[in-house]
């Protein structure tokens, strides 16, 4: 019975696939069994990633441009790993190309991770610090309107109309003469 490890994305499908076949390949095929169980704990730490990936991707309206090649990969290793389950036992021939066949696939795997993995990492954290930048002049435009109205404000405060009647305004007891100034306002 199929458990479902990450969603019903195109990658979590694909993902199951490749670990059910694994699972299944284990118990079933003995011949393979160092190789299997090295692609297994090569893809159990993965799982739990791309599960929180596919939601992030999700809540951020990614394109999923940059697994769709993992994604082949995947697809690509159950078709291997379905087909060592149907090797007979005296086929010597096929059983040492699927075993390298195997390996190709986590190196290939492992060459995703330090590679393409990083080099996204480095492209993320990189629109991360130009969306900060940007945020970081849109901060500063907001400030500088802020001071201009700041300083509209002043220049209102300090014309004699305001002058006149800021006893009123502020509810004091002072004759116009009398009136505080802007500093004594503020």
């Amino acid at each position: 019975m199929a458990v479902n490890l990450i969603g019903d994305t195109a990658f979590g499908m694909v993902f199951n696939g490749l670990v059910e076949a694994v699972l299944e390949a284990t118990t079933r095929v003995t011949t393979f069994s160092s190789s299997l169980n090295s692609l297994k704990t090569t893809l159990a730490p993965l799982k739990c990633y791309f599960d929180q990936v596919e939601t992030l991707n999700g809540k951020l309206h990614s394109p999923q441009r940059e697994t769709d090649m993992f994604i082949l990969r995947l697809a690509e290793g159950e078709s291997l790993v379905r087909k060592c389950t149907r090797i007979k036992w005296w086929n010597l021939y096929k059983k040492y190309s699927y075993s390298k066949k195997i390996a190709d696939l986590e190196r290939s795997l492992i060459r995703f991770f330090q590679l393409d993995v990083q080099a996204e990492m480095v492209r993320d954290h990189k629109m991360l610090l130009v969306g900060e930048a940007d945020l970081h002049e849109q901060l500063n435009a907001v400030n500088h309107r802020l001071d201009r109205l700041l300083s509209v404000v002043k220049n209102v405060v300090q014309e004699p109309y305001f002058q006149d009647r800021c006893c009123t305004v502020l509810g004091c007891q002072n004759s116009e003469n009398q009136c505080p100034k802007q500093s004594d306002v503020a």
